[in-house]
């Protein structure tokens, strides 16, 4: 039990669209020594420290991977910035230049050779026909919402509560449930969210200095030449989570080893919320283990009136559903209609909220004409996909997949030191 505990709170911190590892003897300095960073309890977001020549790396990365004719992929990179996107992969390896470099001709490759059924790289996957029978199936294993709301800052917010999914399923269906719905989430994330998101802030930092907009934590990056939102903030839910839900590990480690390694740095914090006592003890004794800025994204809390006053700073009061107030303060109706449905299968069986109905949307826009008619997934669909299904060629394609691209294994590498 403790064991899984201890691996729930690794996954917790590494999971959601990509964070760090590091070795504990250099857990708070930058790459190369260049500076010493601790966390500081007493802000809202941490910046990772950017050292002073992250342009020139930057440049390094993208004339490298020019020199062998590998072409970074326009829709890899949110809002067509590449620069932008080379920096989260050079965050992800503590910007080392070589490790970031391998990292992204790995996405690359992933993007190209990654298959889902017949379909073959993610262009193509997300042009065939929308798999929601995998969908329906995660979703039930995952219960989540894609977009809940916007933080006070303009952050868009990624809400999962792991206890009202539906463990049982988590090591029954195939890997490629797991993949296929991490892939969906990410490229909507930046084709879909990312964008909506950076046109919302727009009005937040409308006659404000740079300073003033860095004071108020807004979420534009103005490093970015689009001035976009590039992060979302992602509320773990753990209320009723037991043994059982154990199962949701591995589903953790296969989405973590797509989402850290091929859509990097896209969270700038972690609320993990109702924790069980036990769990706060046990992340306390991996925390070392992490890099200094993924620490501080990573917020732990097990005190219902601790969690709601951290939640009033980052939300707005209509935005933070019942089942995270404490009940002495919760007025009946306050939320009108938050306080249930806000993830899938909540209200029962095939239950979306409209988010991910939007979401489904979105799904279907990508899709050749030829399966654009359907916009919604039909009842049911979830039972006609059979479990440890392998690929049409007597082989489990999406294994070969992810042994070929070691994605795996790629959780425990330790960017080389200078």
């Amino acid at each position: 039990m403790f064991s899984s505990l201890s691996s729930a709170a690794s996954s917790a911190a590494s999971w959601a669209m990509g964070s760090s590892t590091t070795n504990p003897n250099d857990a708070n300095t930058t790459e190369g020594g260049e500076s010493t960073e601790r966390v500081d309890p007493t802000k809202l977001f941490h910046e990772f420290p950017h050292p002073q020549d992250w342009h020139e790396r930057v440049r390094e990365v993208l004339e490298n991977l020019k020199k062998t004719n590998t072409e970074v992929p326009s829709k890899m990179c949110p809002l067509g910035d590449v620069e932008a996107t080379c920096r989260r992969f050079l965050v992800a390896r503590r910007y080392n230049v070589e490790a970031a470099e391998l990292m992204m001709r790995k996405a690359i490759e992933f993007r190209n050779s990654v298959r889902i059924g017949d379909a073959v790289g993610v262009e193509n996957i997300l042009k065939a026909a929308p798999r929601w029978d995998l969908l329906e199936l995660s979703r039930k294993i995952l219960p989540n919402t894609p977009f809940h709301c916007y933080t006070k800052q303009g952050y868009p917010v990624y809400l999962l509560r792991i206890g009202k999914g539906d463990s049982s399923l988590a090591l029954e269906v195939s890997d490629e449930v797991h993949v296929y719905s991490t892939i969906i989430r990410g490229e909507h994330l930046m084709r879909s969210i990312i964008p909506e998101a950076t046109e919302n802030a727009k009005k937040l930092v409308e006659g404000k200095t740079k300073e003033e907009i860095k004071e108020d934590f807004c979420a534009v990056n103005q490093d970015t030449k689009s001035q976009m939102v590039d992060k979302q903030v992602v509320l773990l839910d753990l209320k009723d989570v037991g043994l059982s839900a154990m199962k949701c590990l591995y589903v953790f480690k296969i989405v973590n080893s797509t989402a850290s390694h091929n859509y990097p740095e896209l969270s700038k914090a972690i609320y993990v919320l109702n924790a069980p006592t036990a769990f706060d003890y046990l992340y306390a004794a991996v925390k070392p283990f992490l890099a200094v800025h993924t620490q501080h994204k990573v917020k732990v809390f097990s005190d219902p009136k601790l969690q709601y006053e951290a939640l009033q700073k980052l939300l707005k009061d209509e935005d933070i559903p019942d089942f995270l107030v404490p009940s002495e303060d919760v007025v009946p109706g306050r939320h009108n209609g938050f306080t249930d449905g806000t993830v899938t299968n909540q209200m029962g069986d095939g239950y979306m909220p409209e988010t991910v109905k939007k979401q489904n949307e979105w799904i279907n826009a990508q899709a050749i004409s030829t399966y654009a008619a359907a916009t919604s997934p039909k009842a049911g669909d979830a039972k006609k996909s059979p479990f440890k299904e392998d690929s049409g060629d007597g082989g489990d394609a999406l294994g070969g997949t992810i042994e070929k691209i070691n994605i795996m294994n790629l959780a425990d590498e330790q960017p080389p030191k200078e």
